[in-house]
């Protein structure tokens, strides 16, 4: 059915007024966003009714050279080139970027996205690079990406040398510095990637530290050591989210500070003296937040210590034979649902894991939340030798519960303990490794009650490899080598033939 002259007539003054409305907003209240693109498609929607219904008009006008510029020709143009700018305004103020980067360059992390869409009051980013700075491009393009997730992220390039003034004021003493500011806070920040800029962005957005407590003096991993066993990787990661983290040595302070928000027990070797024992009931007892990562085949005696808060420690080890990084070593890439996993998909593996589970005879007085789970083809086995072997008739079949959070039921307490049967997979070895640093700073973030932390965090930029297997090497040397350059060949010698019998 077509429209009347009178209906399109109408639907074409809609269409201005809609536009003008939509500009006016956008230049009186540019924060209007919803208001003014609303607006704007309506305008666009309703021009161009009006444009497709009124072509045929347009054609004929066109045609006679009396009226090729008459006012029907001038009010049609018009309305294309109005209907072109709207759409371009569109575009412009809704900006659709996609990563073709193939290494996620130019994605932000889940964390970062999740931190800039809560952010309340304005951050500012005042950057001082040189005019001719080769790093100017990299940091402009990173800092548009946080942009485009939150309007109240600002961004400014200054010129040290042409601003002398303002750099001194800022403390600027080097080129390519980026100074970042929110609530009278400031941070300076001078390695220029995600990573560094989120984790400025989380300080500056907490008004105190939490304190993370990891216990030494039991051949636990220590958060100083930075060889491959050592824990220091995590205590840096744990830094930039705005943490303070110390060791504590339980046999010379006897008691847990009381500004511990959470206490790691990260793979002890030898036993507790009874006096530490009591210490960490006292603390769990308060109410208490406590990460237990506990190998297979320790001697730290703590199964009894353990087993008063329902916690089932068997001498066992988890043994998955599809496992790509090696048969004692099970890999993790489907979570249970939980706080701690929830937006995490990382894959995860563990060197040498033992099965954790819940004391059925105290099921009454503790609830057991699992999260972390072997896959199907692991096995959990007591029969522990210098050669790993299956014996179905004996070993239980996967998936093996690994790792979960036991709390106090109908209980005010607070308490809670998350328990993993392994430690190692936090370790500097390990920790940069797939998913498994991530999923340790998850676990602390549940702890100490930042779910807001809980997430993918931002990586730092690495260099990508690409392997390939020789059937694929082949097959990349005799299309690139030997058919395309052949098959060119063949075809312009049939197109030179055939142009000789023409």
């Amino acid at each position: 059915m077509e429209l009347s002259k009178k209906t399109g007539m109408i639907i074409g003054i809609l269409g201005i007024l809609f536009g003008v409305a939509g500009l006016g907003i956008y230049l009186s209240r540019p924060e209007w966003v919803i208001a003014y693109t609303t607006l704007e498609c309506l305008a666009a929607i309703h021009l161009i009714v009006f444009f497709v219904t009124h072509f045929e008009v347009f054609k004929a006008v066109s045609r006679k050279r009396s009226t090729k510029m008459g006012a029907n020709a001038v009010l049609m143009v018009t309305i294309f080139v109005a209907i072109v700018a709207i759409l371009n305004f569109i575009v412009a103020q809704h900006e659709v970027r996609f990563d073709l980067s193939g290494t996620d360059s130019y994605t932000l992390a889940p964390q970062t996205i999740e931190i800039l869409k809560g952010l309340k009051q304005e951050v500012k980013i005042s950057g001082f690079f040189a005019g001719n700075s080769s790093k100017i491009v990299a940091a402009k393009e990173l800092f548009e990406n946080y942009r485009n997730q939150s309007a109240q992220f600002k961004f400014e390039f200054i010129d040290p040398d042409k601003h002398p003034a303002v750099a001194k004021q800022y403390g600027i003493t080097e080129y390519d510095t980026v100074v970042i500011e929110s609530r009278g806070q400031s941070s300076i920040v001078k390695n220029i990637s995600e990573q560094d800029l989120t984790s400025a962005l989380i300080r500056l957005g907490k008004s105190a530290k939490k304190q993370f407590y990891f216990i030494e003096g039991h051949g636990e991993h220590g958060i100083d050591d930075a060889d491959k066993r050592g824990y220091s990787h995590i205590k840096e990661a744990l830094e930039k989210q705005g943490f303070s983290v110390k060791k504590l040595v339980l046999l010379s302070e006897r008691n847990i500070p009381n500004d511990a928000a959470v206490v790691v027990m990260g793979g002890p070797e030898n036993a507790y003296t009874p006096e530490e024992q009591t210490a960490m009931d006292t603390y769990l007892s308060a109410g208490g937040r406590l990460f237990a990562l506990l190998d297979p085949l320790s001697k730290n005696n703590l199964e009894g210590f353990f087993a008063k808060w329902g916690v089932v420690l068997e001498q066992d080890i988890i043994v998955d034979p599809s496992s790509a990084v090696g048969p004692a070593i099970p890999v993790v890439d489907r979570y249970l649902r939980h706080a701690i996993t929830d937006k995490f998909n990382m894959a995860t593996f563990y060197s040498l894991a033992r099965s954790v589970s819940l004391d059925p005879m105290l099921a009454d007085k503790f609830r057991f939340d699992s999260f972390l789970q072997t896959g199907p083809n692991s096995w959990r086995t007591r029969r522990i030798a210098n050669e790993i072997s299956i014996d179905p008739a004996k070993d239980q079949k996967g998936p093996i519960v690994m790792g979960g959070v036991f709390t106090l039921k109908d209980s005010p307490s607070k308490m809670q303990m998350v328990v993993i049967g392994d430690s190692d997979f936090a370790t500097n070895a390990l920790a940069q490794s797939a998913g498994n640093g991530d999923l340790f700073q998850n676990v602390m973030s549940f702890l100490a009650e930042e779910n807001d932390l809980i997430s993918i965090r931002p990586k730092a930029s690495q260099g990508g490899t690409l392997l390939l297997s020789k059937p694929q090497r082949d097959i990349i040397f005799y299309v690139s080598i030997v058919i395309l350059p052949i098959g060119t060949l063949l075809i312009g010698l049939s197109i030179s033939r055939r142009r000789r019998y023409l």
